[in-house]
């Protein structure tokens, strides 16, 4: 049988690469067969073998679908892939037969002394390597490039497609990116349609880390002009140019340059060699922070808790001698081992290494500084201070962050702290993943080898970890203030509302915004810009800064605020909207009938005490009195406790019947319904003060409804019988409370009005010596100065303490029962409401003042 016979369709291409080799040395065509072409060959012709070599040959043939990738590898000097080891050898020891000695001695030489190995140079003959390149020997060729296939096909795809012109590999030191751009540059070398006519591969590193610890790289490359040398002896034994001789060598030949290490350099040079390089060059970087806006930058994870086992065990069964019981570990051990070590490729390495050199395994793993400082440190020390500043708050935190809490924690402006988190997250200092419960919220998370960086190796000062943490317990109880002010009286003026807990921060800076605004208009707009950069879209920004506004009689700014924020408002923020704007138009742009349908679109979402009033509010000021009056009638019933929105509810229904009256008398003429109506509201409100109320704003409606009152009585000529009994009751209030009326401004009228009626005809003797002693009352008294001691009511009294209410005095004055004059004793009576006079200690005017002497003011005083 001839040679073309028995070899059939691999003889010509046997025959041509016998015919292309240059050796002098006549071959056989044998020695020119692929290996699965030879083993099909024998498998075609097994008749002519012996029956037990032929059968095992006809068994075996499955497996050359294993060893024959794994033979090319080697025989190339490609990288080996995970488990090339083990699976190379179990299909080798399925050929039992007596037929292959070789192979059986060299497999029992491998059981014997797995540090053994052939004398073979495969790495010389590089026939089917088409491309020029310089790619260094793979690092990993023990274990294989375990868990990164994924990876590793992504970034070939893009660089096949040459779309984008820069491919950056990212991720902390010894995550792995190194051995993946690797297999990357090995497989593009032997894919049939890569592009690429050379492939250059320079690295930047210095130093190693070792089990031994950091040790210099001999002879390494430390910038780019070094680089571009090295680069160009590939393509010309005797080039000495730069990086412009490069790109000549370079020009019309299809590139791709691979720099690993790159942030051992500016990215200044990067950018500068790139701009030197022809077009027709393709870049694939390694680096631990990227290279700016030129490149497309791929994020490079730890392993997966599987793939970091199966690195620790395969690593561990290769290196054998005293870490070779690392392998057959507990599954449960090797998952506490890896997630210490952060499933980092280098960090399980230098483990086992360490452990084999002879270190204990639990101290090792415990004490991983040195690890940890090869790996962060040189990433750390090139970070500006603003990102340094918010790596120390996300330690100090301990726990995810959005951006939002950052920016409340560090004061930082929300462009600054972009740009940080940036730098920090293409230093792979800090991760970012969506938030569970809203994917377009982003939270910042410190690294574990960065969180161990700062722990072990350069620890941020005591003083900016307690500053961070005393902000967060201020932002905290800010926040459950927010919702016990929220809960308590939903529309209070200090109160901001939240979509969702994502806006807490927000209207954290809106409370203090509030806060500041009457006190630093300029602090208050700080923490309203603030706000605003964080959210802008949220509606609530623009409705505190309009209600900030508005109280400092910025009208049409504030209205302008407000109408954004309508429009920005969801459905549950629009009656709020609503609210606080009707309050504005009718309050302080005196436009009324704008405000009504607002306050009406508040009061139907809410119906609550505060939108009821508001309604009943601007109806009186649009002069629906009686529409008024059925709403803060409402809001009186509806009204819980008999706190400060009490009295405000209870102030504007007095004022509503105090305007009415006056309208009924001037615009209408009827006097009669005018004195009905302002005395209902004196009785109505005088009944607060009778129990104990001090309010100024209270007393000045009830003295102007006195007033209105007695005016339309006044009008009569002749005072009426049937107003004896209120009469009396009025002034007697009024007498009652001098002390308290005295301070309103409606009280310069009251002496005149009390003449007016105690000059006219058919006036009662009862009213007669009342207004006489009124009009005494109001007049200067003699030797009345600054000295003289203060009046006020008894507010509460507890059996042997008690507090006086006064103006003078917010927290109330309180005074021992020793403080009461001799021969007082309320043992048995009830004194909350009767007057006083009363002095003051020196030594209580602080906080809450104290009274060394009490004693009451009866009506004959």
């Amino acid at each position: 049988m001839s040679e073309s016979e028995a070899l059939g369709d691999s003889y010509v291409r046997a025959a041509e690469r016998r015919h292309a080799d240059a050796s002098d040395d006549e071959l056989s065509l044998i020695e020119y067969l692929d290996m699965r072409d030879a083993y099909d060959i024998l498998n075609r012709h097994r008749e002519a073998l012996p029956v037990e070599l032929a059968r095992e040959l006809r068994y075996g043939t499955p497996r050359m679908d294993t060893l024959v990738p794994i033979r090319n590898r080697v025989m190339h000097g490609r990288p080996l892939q995970a488990g090339d080891a083990e699976k190379a050898v179990g299909a080798c020891r399925e050929f039992k037969s007596r037929f292959w000695p070789a192979m059986r001695d060299t497999l029992d030489r491998l059981s014997a002394d797995p540090e053994w190995e052939p004398a073979f140079n495969g790495s010389e003959r590089r026939y089917s390597d088409r491309i020029l390149h310089n790619l260094p020997p793979f690092d990993y060729d023990d274990t294989g490039l375990v868990g990164r296939s994924q990876a590793c096909n992504a970034i070939v795809k893009h660089l096949l497609r040459r779309r984008e012109p820069m491919i950056t590999i990212t991720g902390e030191g010894g995550i792995g990116k190194t051995a993946l751009a690797s297999e990357v540059a090995y497989s593009l070398l032997d894919n049939p349609d890569s592009p690429y006519e050379c492939i250059l591969w320079t690295s930047l590193k210095t130093e190693r880390l070792t089990a031994n610890g950091v040790v210099e790289i001999a002879g390494a490359v430390r910038d780019i002009t070094g680089a571009t040398q090295t680069l160009g002896k590939v393509l010309s034994d005797d080039f000495k140019g730069g990086a412009e001789e490069l790109a000549e060598a370079l020009e019309g030949i299809e590139t791709l340059l691979i720099i690993d290490n790159l942030e051992t350099v500016s990215g200044s040079e990067i950018v500068t060699l790139y701009e030197t390089l022809p077009d027709n060059v393709t870049y694939l970087m390694t680096s631990r922070i990227g290279v700016g806006q030129i490149e497309r930058r791929i994020p490079l994870p730890p392993l997966e808790k599987k793939d970091a086992q199966t690195l620790f065990r395969s690593f561990a069964r290769v290196r054998a001698g005293r870490a070779e019981f690392l392998a057959s570990l507990k599954h449960e051990t090797v998952e506490q081992i890896v997630t210490r070590l952060r499933s980092s490729p280098l960090a399980i390495r230098w483990y086992v290494l360490s452990v084999e050199s002879g270190r204990e395994p639990h101290p090792t793993l415990t004490d991983q500084d040195e690890l940890i400082d090869f790996c962060v440190r040189s990433v750390f020390d090139a970070l500006s201070e603003t990102p340094k500043a918010i790596l120390s708050v996300l330690y100090a935190l301990d726990r995810s962050s959005t951006f939002d809490e950052l920016a409340v924690l560090t004061d930082s402006p929300i462009d600054d702290l972009n740009l940080a988190v940036k730098e920090l997250s293409a230093g792979s200092l800090v991760t970012q993943k969506p938030d569970a419960d809203d994917e377009l919220i982003s939270r910042v998370q410190i690294t574990e080898a960065a969180q161990h960086f700062l722990r072990r190796v350069a620890p941020p000062p005591k003083t900016d970890i307690s500053r961070t943490l005393l902000r967060e317990q201020e932002f905290k109880r800010s926040e459950e203030q927010r919702r016990a002010d929220e809960s308590k009286r939903q529309l209070a003026p200090n109160v901001v509302r939240v979509r969702s807990p994502h806006d807490e921060p927000t209207a954290h800076l809106l409370r203090l915004a509030l806060a500041q605004s009457r006190a630093s208009m300029e602090r208050a707009q700080s923490y309203l810009s603030r706000a605003r950069a964080l959210n802008p879209e949220f509606w609530e920004v623009d409705r505190v800064e309009a209600f900030i506004l508005s109280h400092n009689d910025q009208i049409d700014q504030a209205t302008s605020l407000y109408r954004s924020a309508l429009r920005k408002a969801d459905e549950a923020g629009r009656p709020v909207v609503s609210y606080y704007f009707a309050g504005h138009l009718a309050g302080r742009a005196h436009d009324v009938d704008a405000a009504i349908p607002l306050a009406e679109s508040a009061h139907e979402y809410f119906r609550t005490a505060d939108t009821a009033q508001l309604l009943g509010r601007i109806n009186l000021w649009a002069r629906n009195y009686e529409e008024s009056q059925v709403h803060l009638e409402w809001a009186l019933e509806n009204v819980t406790g008999r706190g400060r929105l009490r009295l405000i509810i209870l102030t504007s229904l007095v004022d509503s019947w105090q305007r009415w009256s006056s309208s009924l008398l001037e615009d209408d003429r009827r006097p009669v319904e005018a004195a009905y109506k302002a005395s209902a509201g004196f009785f109505q409100g005088i009944r607060e003060l009778d129990s104990g109320a001090w309010d100024q704003r209270l007393a000045e409606v009830l003295l102007e409804s006195a007033n209105a009152f007695l005016r339309a009585i006044g009008e009569l000529g002749v005072f009426p019988p049937n107003f004896e009994s209120d009469a009396v009751r009025i002034l007697k209030g009024v007498k009652r409370h001098a002390v308290l009326f005295e301070r309103c401004i409606a009280w310069r009228h009251f002496p005149g009005r009390v003449g007016r009626i105690y000059r006219l005809t058919g006036i009662s003797q009862e009213v007669s010596c009342l207004c006489e002693d009124l009009v005494h009352v109001a007049k200067p008294r003699l030797g009345d100065s600054s000295d003289a001691s203060p009046r006020g009511i008894v507010k509460a009294w507890r059996g042997t303490y008690g507090f006086i209410s006064h103006p003078d005095y917010p927290s109330d004055v309180f005074f021992p029962g020793a403080a009461l004059q001799e021969g007082v004793k309320w043992d048995s009576v009830n004194p909350v409401g009767l007057h006083v006079v009363f002095e003051v200690d020196e030594h209580g005017k602080e906080d809450r003042p104290r009274a060394n002497y009490v004693s009451p003011v009866y009506p004959e005083e």
